[in-house]
């Protein structure tokens, strides 16, 4: 009788190891560690969206409603004579799955164009003039604020896009979103 009580074991055993080499296979312990920690949350993908699209991510909807270059807001002018700011109008919509409030920051879209360095990131100036988002903020859930986004960008700067990535309470990266823009006159 004892080596029927073995075998369920030694086959729970196998059935362990195959199933943790199929789970693990083509994929480094960084891989397999991330997979957990995701805890069933989306990462690792990046999306390059189209013009015009809404940049949707784990957390809100967000849409680039205007944007223009300006060589002075409200009596402020760029530090450099060379420089412009890039007024960036946006929308953004909770959808996250909490009835808490999202909390957000000017910080969370970077800027990048052509013949930016691509080591350094280009966030949004202070808030100093009306209609500008503040630094941070909330949004309460399925509601939406609308604001400016201001940029110092060089003059003939060109092929804007925000980026964003998914950032969890836990540090968790999730995804990374690209949303290109035109500037209008």
């Amino acid at each position: 009788m004892r080596a029927r009580k073995r075998i369920p074991i030694r086959l729970t055993a196998v059935f362990v190891l195959v199933l943790l080499i199929g789970i693990c296979a083509g994929c480094s312990a960084d891989d397999a560690a991330t997979a957990v920690q995701s805890q069933g949350r989306d990462y690792g993908e990046t999306y390059n969206l189209n013009e015009g699209d809404t940049m949707s991510t784990a957390f809100f909807d967000m849409t680039v409603n205007s944007a223009t270059l300006q060589s002075e807001i409200d009596g402020f002018v760029p530090t450099n004579d060379t420089d412009r700011f890039l007024v960036v109008n946006i929308t953004v919509k909770n959808t996250f799955d909490s009835d808490n409030p999202i909390p957000m920051s000017d910080a969370d879209f970077q800027l990048s164009y052509d013949g930016a360095d691509e080591n350094d990131a280009v966030y949004p100036e202070s808030a100093f003039a009306e209609d500008q988002l503040p630094a941070s903020y909330e949004i309460a859930k399925g509601d939406r604020t609308t604001g400016n986004l201001i940029y110092v960008v060089p003059d003939g700067a060109a092929d804007f896009k925000i980026y964003y990535y998914d950032l969890w309470d836990d540090d968790f990266e999730g995804n990374d979103y690209w949303l290109p823009f035109s500037v209008t006159a």
